[in-house]
């Protein structure tokens, strides 16, 4: 019972890696557009994780934004809480 359960857990918690990630790299895409115009997003693309952990911060001091941050770490500790939570319940 508890290893199904564990397995579920797993899953969501890559399900929810993914789906924050690809928000996360929206999010901070558009940020750069909007601070650099096109030619930064280009070399944003090239240094994506570069940008995935500067640009929060930098929405934060510049703007006084939290939302990003808040989207990009938050939403991937979270997917890693749950992840770790089905490989609890899984005993692996």
């Amino acid at each position: 019972m508890l290893k199904g359960l564990g397995i579920i857990f797993k899953g969501l918690g890559i399900v929810l890696w993914v789906i924050f990630g690809l928000i996360s790299f929206i999010i901070s895409l558009m940020i750069v557009n909007e601070v650099a115009g096109f030619l930064g997003v280009v070399i944003a693309f090239v240094f994506t994780p570069v940008m995935l952990a500067v640009v929060p911060w930098y929405a934060l001091i510049a703007w006084g934004n939290f939302l990003p941050l808040l989207i990009i770490y938050g939403g991937g500790i979270f997917a890693g809480i749950v992840f770790y939570i089905g490989t609890v319940l899984s005993g692996d």
